[in-house]
């Protein structure tokens, strides 16, 4: 799996935790700096503190997971390359990157990953994504 992992919220853990009872093994992809200021309108953390707050969760949920983190500098990181990967954890906005992610891997000869998809957790309405809470931290300052 991989994403910014901004503002770690509700939302994340609930991919987080479906992907650690689901797995003995995670590489877990977090946006680097630079991948964020090309991608990004909303403000990010920097990315050790992004990837403190993902270790510090998952270690939370089952401290026996084997959790590796990949620095992605790209949208896709190693999922189109590793031969040892089985499956792929996305959100329903994220599940159209799996689409390409597989199709990619068939393109290199690779068998697709499986796909797990979360549904996305709703505040008043509103998908809850770091979007959304940057914007309400800004707009309530």
């Amino acid at each position: 799996m991989g994403g910014t992992f901004s503002l770690l919220h509700e939302g994340h853990k609930l991919l987080l935790r479906t992907a650690t009872v689901l797995s003995c093994s995670l590489l877990v992809g977090v946006t680097s700096d630079e991948y964020v200021s090309r991608h990004k309108r909303h403000p990010v953390e920097p990315f050790d503190e992004r990837v403190r707050a993902v270790l510090g969760f998952l270690k939370e949920v089952d401290p026996s997971v084997e959790v590796s983190i990949y620095r992605l500098d790209d949208a896709f990181g190693p999922s189109v390359e590793d031969e040892g990967a089985d499956c792929i954890f996305v959100s329903e906005e994220t599940f159209r990157g799996a689409f390409l992610v597989n199709l990619l891997r068939r393109i290199k000869g690779l068998e697709p990953l499986k796909v797990y998809s979360v549904e996305m957790l709703t505040v008043g309405g509103l998908r809850l994504s770091s979007s959304l809470l940057w914007s309400r931290r800004v707009n309530n300052a």
